[in-house]
């Protein structure tokens, strides 16, 4: 039965002391009503935070006034702000239903560090759980989308999960108290609610008791999953190397697993590779080496007897710009260039970290940026003879990660220095050199 021991349960089972500060997630609706009568009724130390979505019109600015003037009425702390969802959902390709949650959730953590709160609680309930489920296992997912939702997520409180939308209706009846009703709730628009009114009745038919063998069932799952990533974790210290902030994943091992797909899927997800990618890595074990494969910020590449992963790159054309002397932060190397006078006595020094130039024969501005497949350059000391980057690196046996870091210095387009390699011939210091142009990193 739904009243304020539940919090009070709640809040000891999980250890979370009642001098904390609690934002509240009230949306005007039956849940979070129910949500905020219950904290008030406590006197625990809340205020409220109301999302105007702009969806429905005045209906929008009903819900809102609505949940103002109950806050007012009893001078609970009142937060509202209002979002151009439309505009936000079509800005960054995503649904209404995605788009409310980024701006909600985005706004509740900056309000929670502004006002220096302990807790958000959000209104979830047993209904939201099955649905969330059911809606999960229809798109694809894995065990962690068959766990339900975590009734504390960090500093996310859902106290009102064990309990269904209609004890939370009876009780604020028993109270008393009005709520709004979400006309797009009526529609059958969104997935959530087809899942809602069509699916979920289903289920109730044929197991009168389901969204509590939901929740039976996710408690179970949960703890599935935790054994789980935890096997997952033992595998990952015995496979993946790491040197320097690359990972080497030995694919002999990966591939003695007994469950190899599922071990590379948990292990590149979170690297931003998705399901398909994952089984073309892993078809890649048995192919020759150099096949790369790319997320949005890293690269994956087949080596000989494993997978290298390391973050991408810029490849854009220029990273900076040197047009004078003095010292600059470039990729999160430090360039220090000065110019001077050639002594009679000069020595070019042979350290890699230096590159010297005769200034005459430099245009400024100097560019930087990642080398290209096409890039050619003279090498020092091969006695004008041309030679592809590729070529220079593949000699070095230099790693694809090597590759991918390698930056170059250009003057009037042309490649002077493969920073920290190797000059270019042409512009090197010479008898004839009067004004010698130095930079070291």
């Amino acid at each position: 039965m739904l009243n304020p021991n539940a919090i009070t349960e709640f809040l000891k089972q999980h250890h979370i002391s009642t001098d904390a500060k609690f934002l509240l997630g009230v949306s005007g609706g039956a849940d979070s009503m129910s949500l905020l009568l219950l904290f008030h009724s406590l006197k625990l130390s809340i205020e409220v935070m109301h999302c105007n979505f702009q969806l429905r019109g005045a209906e929008s600015d009903g819900d809102q006034a609505f949940v103002e003037q109950y806050c007012n009425t009893r001078q609970i702390p009142f937060h509202t702000k209002r979002f151009d969802t439309a505009k936000y959902a079509s800005d960054n390709t995503l649904s209404i239903e995605m788009a409310a949650r980024e701006l909600r959730y985005d706004w509740f953590t900056e309000l929670k560090q502004l006002l220096k709160a302990d807790y958000i609680v959000i209104a979830h309930n047993a209904d939201d759980v099955a649905e969330t489920v059911l809606i999960n296992f229809c798109r694809g997912t894995g065990i962690k989308g068959l766990s339900g939702i975590k009734a504390v997520n960090g500093n996310i409180l859902r106290p009102l999960l064990p309990y269904s939308k209609a004890e939370i209706v009876e009780y604020l009846r028993s109270k008393n108290i009005s709520y709004r009703t979400d006309s797009s709730n009526c529609t059958d628009e969104y997935t959530r609610n087809l899942v809602r009114h069509k699916i979920i009745p289903i289920f109730k038919e044929l197991n009168p008791s389901f969204l509590h063998t939901v929740q039976e069932n996710c408690a179970i799952l949960f703890e599935t999953e935790t054994i789980f990533l935890d096997a997952i974790a033992k595998w990952q210290y015995e496979i993946i190397e790491q040197h320097g902030d690359e990972l080497c994943i030995n694919i002999h091992k990966v591939c003695q697993l007994p469950a190899p797909l599922t071990f590379l899927h948990e292990t590149f997800s979170p690297y931003g590779f998705n399901k398909t990618q994952t089984e073309n890595i892993f078809q890649s074990a048995s192919s020759t080496a150099g096949k790369k494969f790319y997320s949005d910020n890293y690269c994956l590449v087949k080596d000989r007897d494993c997978w290298r992963l390391y973050r991408k790159y810029s490849v854009d054309d220029t990273l900076f710009t040197i047009n004078k002397e003095g010292e600059y932060i470039v990729d999160g190397k430090i360039f220090t260039l000065k110019t001077f006078p050639k002594p009679s006595n000069f020595i070019v020094p042979k350290t890699p970290e230096t590159a010297s130039f005769d200034a005459d024969k430099l245009q400024f501005p100097l560019t930087i940026r990642h080398w290209k497949k096409s890039d050619a350059f003279q090498p020092f000391g091969m006695k004008g003879r041309k030679k592809k980057l590729s070529d220079f690196f593949t000699d070095l046996k230099f790693t694809a990660k090597q590759k991918d870091e390698a930056l170059v210095m250009l003057s009037n387009g042309n490649i002077i220095w493969i920073i920290g390699l190797r000059t270019d011939e042409r512009f090197k210091v010479d008898d004839a050199t009067q004004t010698v142009s130095q930079i070291e990193t």
